[in-house]
């Protein structure tokens, strides 16, 4: 390893790194694991639980705030850029590529079981949603850019990553040639994007886009503000924004107040940063919350496959009655049932993450940055 490589390695190895946030990370991503269980039972139909698909906007302002923190200053010129998108594919798609193929395993079983064994779904047909068009969208990372009506085919969670690759992108571009201007740009992408989700009946098939535009360049614009302007809070004050967090996802039921929750999360984030010995910073710096944050990304992209399996051995094996839940066939199981199979779905889940994080998103991402090193130099 020559000692450009090196010298990189140690300054990216030293990078700061802020625990509390990366535990948010994770929390949420388990959070949106429950959300995505079938309504087995009443209890996957509660307003709580059906809200905590809003921590996909928590994710996009976190994401905006950490990006920004760590590159805001860095990318001077194209080879930097270069780097930094060759990182960001390097973090984000072999785990993209991985669960797609799991995808695309799962659709031809579907083919197989319908027709040499009559094994049917009520709710979908193999490779229909799922063609051929919506898997080169998804293999290219386009599947949520404009009107393609396949944002969350296959592995549905991936729309996410689909948005944020070509927004990292924008991010560094901005950075690259508009210098001085770029906390205005980014402001003024935050304020366009927003204004369309909340006023445009019609978002043209760039919703999803928009969506990640909005929390993105927020969260950009809290790490600025962040950096210029120094202030302590008292230690309750994070604790209680998670409350006010947890009030809003209970009694959340228009979808019009979503957008309230990019800016719930940004409140969370500077009273994290405001006073980094609050009494929800030392929760959120427990080992289980910060090994949940680094294994968060393998959770989110992974779960999807798990709770599909775990939904056809209840149809199929254990053949428990099945009613229409929001135009879905849905089995239904008692309470017990229920918190069994929910307890063993999550251990799974956080299990295969694991063995993920180790083998498959961990060693793709050291290696992209050591190809990075050397080669885009």
């Amino acid at each position: 390893m020559t000692k450009y490589i090196q010298r990189q390695q140690h300054l990216f190895q030293n990078k700061t790194k802020i625990e509390e946030l990366e535990s948010v990370r994770g929390i949420a991503a388990f959070l949106i694991v429950i959300c995505h269980m079938p309504v087995w039972n009443s209890v996957y139909n509660i307003t709580l639980i059906r809200n905590f698909y809003l921590m996909v906007q928590l994710f996009f302002v976190l994401s905006g705030f950490l990006i920004y923190k760590a590159y805001s200053s860095k990318l001077k010129n194209i080879k930097e850029v270069m780097r930094f998108q060759f990182f960001r594919f390097g973090r984000l798609y072999p785990i993209h590529l991985f669960f797609l193929t799991v995808f695309v395993v799962i659709e031809i079983t579907k083919y197989f079981a319908q027709n040499k064994y009559g094994i049917t779904s009520l709710n979908s047909q193999p490779f229909r949603e799922n063609n051929i068009t919506a898997l080169f969208q998804n293999f290219f990372l386009v599947q949520a850019i404009g009107p393609t009506n396949n944002a969350v085919t296959f592995n549905g969670p991936a729309w996410t990553i689909s948005v944020e690759f070509y927004t990292y992108f924008i991010f560094a571009l901005i950075v690259l040639y508009l210098k001085k201007y770029k906390n205005f740009f980014f402001f003024g992408l935050f304020v366009v994007s927003f204004s369309f989700l909340l006023f445009s009946k019609n978002n043209y098939g760039f919703g999803y886009l928009l969506n990640c535009f909005s929390g993105f360049f927020l969260g950009s614009i809290i790490a600025h503000l962040e950096n210029k302007i120094k202030f302590t809070l008292p230690k309750y004050s994070s604790l209680v924004v998670f409350i006010i967090i947890v009030t809003f996802l209970i009694f959340k039921k228009n979808l019009s107040y979503d957008p309230v929750m990019y800016f719930l999360t940004a409140s969370l984030i500077l009273a994290l940063i405001a006073n980094k010995n609050g009494y929800l910073n030392k929760i959120l710096k427990l080992r289980l919350f910060v090994w949940l944050g680094s294994v968060s990304y393998s959770v989110y992209m992974g779960h999807l496959c798990i709770i599909w399996i775990a939904n056809q051995f209840i149809r199929v094996v254990l053949k428990k009655p099945e009613i229409f839940i929001a135009g879905k066939s849905t089995p239904q199981l008692n309470n017990f049932e229920t918190f069994i199979t929910s307890v063993i779905i999550l251990a799974i889940v956080l299990s295969v993450s694991t063995l993920v994080y180790k083998f498959i998103e961990k060693p793709f991402r050291l290696k992209s940055r050591l190809y990075g090193f050397s080669k885009i130099k």
